[in-house]
C-alpha cells in the first residue's frame, strides 16, 4: 500500500530540501512527486502573454490530473508525470514514467488546495519571508533562466499575496511544523521528531 505525504510551504522555504532529506531518512522505499511539474500548459499563448499570467494562483496547476494520478498510485499503478518547462511555461511533449513506493512524498506550494485527506500525512515547511525570497531569487536566476528585475516583481505582485492567501493557511492544517530558517544543514533534532511521528501516525 502506498501512503501519501504532503510537504507544503511558501516557495523557498526548503519544500525539496526537507523532502529529499526525509526520502533519505524513511526506513522503506520512498519517492518525490513534485506538484510543480502539474501546471498546465500555457502553449496556446503568445510568449508576452504567458509572462503576464499569475502562476502562483492554483488555477494554474492541473489538479485533476495530480489526483488522478495519486489515486492510480494508490491501486498500485505508474503514472506518467508531465514535464514542465518554466523557461518557456510550457509542457515537454515527453512524459516520465513514476513507480508508486512504500511513500510517495509530493511536494508543492500549493499541494494544500486538494482535500487534506488526499493525504495520510502533512507537513508545513516554515521559513521568514526574507529567507524565502532570497532563496527564490537565487533559484530562479540559476535555475529557471529569469532575470533579478522579474523576479522581485513577481514576488511582490503575486507570490507573496497568493502566500498569505492560499499557503500561509495550510499551516494550521499540518500534522507537523518544520521550522527551516537556517542554510547549514537538516536540523537533525526536528528531523528524528519528524521521523517519530510519521511512525507512530502511519506504521502503529
Amino acid at each position: 500500500m502506498t501512503h501519501l505525504i504532503a510537504i507544503c510551504g511558501g516557495s523557498g522555504s526548503g519544500k525539496t530540501f526537507i523532502s529529499r532529506a526525509l526520502r533519505d531518512n524513511l526506513p522503506c522505499p520512498t519517492a518525490i512527486l513534485s506538484y510543480d511539474s502539474y501546471y498546465r500548459d500555457q502553449g496556446h499563448l503568445p510568449v508576452e502573454a504567458r509572462d503576464l499570467l499569475n502562476y502562483d494562483d492554483p488555477a494554474m496547476l492541473d489538479e485533476e490530473l495530480l489526483l488522478a494520478h495519486l489515486a492510480a498510485l494508490r491501486e498500485g499503478k505508474t503514472i506518467d508525470i508531465p514535464q514542465y518547462d518554466f523557461a518557456t511555461h510550457t509542457r515537454e511533449q515527453v512524459t516520465r514514467p513514476f513507480s508508486p513506493k512504500d511513500i510517495v512524498i509530493v511536494e508543492g506550494i500549493m499541494v494544500m488546495q486538494l482535500p487534506k485527506d488526499t493525504y495520510d500525512y502533512v507537513i508545513y515547511v516554515d521559513a521568514e519571508s526574507d529567507v524565502r525570497l532570497a532563496r527564490r531569487l537565487q533559484r530562479d536566476l540559476t535555475q529557471r533562466g529569469r532575470t533579478a528585475e522579474g523576479v522581485i516583481k513577481q514576488y511582490l505582485s503575486s507570490v507573496k499575496p497568493m502566500h498569505l492567501k492560499y499557503v500561509e493557511p495550510a499551516k494550521q492544517k499540518a500534522d507537523f511544523v518544520f521550522e527551516n530558517d537556517d542554510n547549514d544543514g537538516i536540523d537533525e533534532k526536528q528531523m528524528t521528531a519528524l521521523l517519530s511521528d510519521i511512525k507512530e501516525k502511519l506504521f502503529h
